[in-house]
C-alpha cells in the first residue's frame, strides 16, 4: 500500500483565512491587505505569505514570524514613511559534500517574501529593534505617548448687518 498525502482544499477554511488577513490588515492600518492577505502571485505561481504573529504589550507592539535557517542578513525590516516592511529571502543551496553523492528528492526550496505594516500613531519609530533567535524573527516596536489631540476651537458667528 503506497502512503499518499491528503491535502484539504476546504472553500470555508480558505475563505476564512483570507478574511482573517484581512481583518488584521485593516486593524493595523496596512493598505495593501487584499494584495498580501493570502500570498501575491506572480504568473500563476503562488508565492508564500510571511505568516507573522501580532503582539501587543503595554510597552510595545511585537511581530514575531518563522524564518528557519535564515540569518540577519537574510531578512530586511526597513520603516518608510511610517509603513513597516518585513522582507527577505530564504536560500537553499544543494551542492553535493562529495562526488558519490545522490539527491534522491529535494523539497525544500528557496522563496522570497515581504509584508507591510502601517504603524500606529503611538509608535516610537526612533527605538524600533529586530532579532533571530533559533529561527524566530522578533521585531519590536516601543511605544511612545500618542500626541496630544487638540481641543476644538470654537468660532464666533457674526452678524452680517
Amino acid at each position: 500500500m503506497a502512503l499518499s498525502t491528503v491535502v484539504f482544499a476546504d472553500p470555508f477554511f480558505s475563505e476564512m483565512d483570507r478574511a482573517m488577513n484581512r481583518f488584521i490588515n485593516s486593524a493595523l492600518g496596512n493598505p495593501m491587505s487584499s494584495a498580501t492577505a493570502g500570498g501575491s502571485s506572480r504568473a500563476g505561481v503562488a508565492q508564500p505569505t510571511l505568516a507573522m504573529d501580532i503582539i501587543e504589550t503595554p510597552t510595545a507592539y511585537e511581530l514575531h514570524a518563522d524564518t528557519p535557517g535564515m540569518t540577519p542578513e537574510d531578512v530586511k525590516v526597513e520603516l518608510h514613511e511610517g509603513v513597516l516592511t518585513v522582507s527577505g529571502e530564504r536560500k537553499i543551496s544543494h551542492s553535493l559534500k562529495d562526488e558519490g553523492g545522490k539527491v534522491w528528492r529535494s523539497e525544500r526550496s528557496s522563496y522570497s517574501f515581504s509584508r507591510a505594516f502601517t504603524l500606529p500613531e503611538n509608535a516610537n519609530a526612533e527605538d524600533i529593534s529586530a532579532s533571530i533567535n533559533k529561527g524566530v524573527l522578533r521585531v519590536t516596536v516601543p511605544k511612545k505617548e500618542p500626541p496630544a489631540k487638540k481641543e476644538p476651537k470654537r468660532i464666533a458667528v457674526k452678524s452680517a448687518l
